[in-house]
């Protein structure tokens, strides 16, 4: 079947062809922290149909936006990674993260909230790498039971989940949880309030490591 097209001589409808359809950017989304396993974007997926997430890996392949990678052994498994364009798209998914935190409504006891998505929406969309005077910075960052660590270097901040990171050297720990994460970056509690209920910590870290944090993920108080 013909992917449909929006034919029109537009650098938005063009952008929108190769991932206007439903699921494409949340898969890109999910890649954004490195190489997944089709059955680890089920897991992070959980309602896309498996025909949906073939097709959608299939397409972004063509498009040149994923490639598959095979893992040698021990792992000796086909993950799907980013290519560079692919990660072009990086600054597109931040932007819909900001935009949509305003729409997002505050959760519940009852909501789930994956860490990958407190991540991307509560950190990583409201990186201001600039805001700092250091070139590199390693930050690692557990939500719930989710370890990332967070790589500032060259003018640009890059997450990497999980593996690898007991043996970095870190400037700051931080630890807290993904429906705290989202209530701080919607307003509904502040910086102070976090962390005097220990819903926000710091492990291992000096003071000014961690002002440096807080003010490249902008989580300082204003003024």
């Amino acid at each position: 079947m013909k992917k449909r097209t929006y034919d029109q001589y537009c650098p938005v409808a063009e952008a929108l062809d190769v991932v206007g359809d439903r699921w494409a950017l949340l898969i890109v989304r999910e890649l954004l922290t490195g190489p997944q396993r089709y059955s680890d974007l089920q897991t992070t997926l959980p309602r896309i149909p498996p025909n949906v997430l073939a097709t959608r890996l299939r397409e972004l392949e063509d498009a040149g936006l994923v490639t598959r990678r095979e893992l040698p052994p021990p792992a000796a498994r086909t993950v799907y990674e980013l290519t560079d364009e692919g990660r072009g798209l990086e600054g597109v998914i931040r932007s819909l993260a900001r935009w949509g935190m305003q729409r997002l409504t505050p959760p519940t006891r009852e909501t789930v909230v994956s860490p990958r998505v407190a991540l991307n929406a509560g950190l990583l969309a409201y990186g201001r790498p600039r805001a700092i005077r250091a070139a590199r910075r390693t930050w690692r960052v557990v939500i719930d039971d989710t370890a990332y660590v967070l790589r500032l270097d060259g003018g640009r901040i890059k997450a990497t989940q999980g593996v690898g990171t007991d043996d970095v050297d870190l400037d700051v720990e931080v630890h807290t949880s993904a429906a705290d994460l989202v209530r701080l970056r919607k307003g509904l509690i502040d910086l102070a309030t976090a962390k005097k209920r220990r819903s926000i910590t710091y492990a291992g870290a000096r003071a000014d490591r961690i002002e440096e944090f807080e003010r490249v993920f902008a989580l300082e108080p204003a003024g």
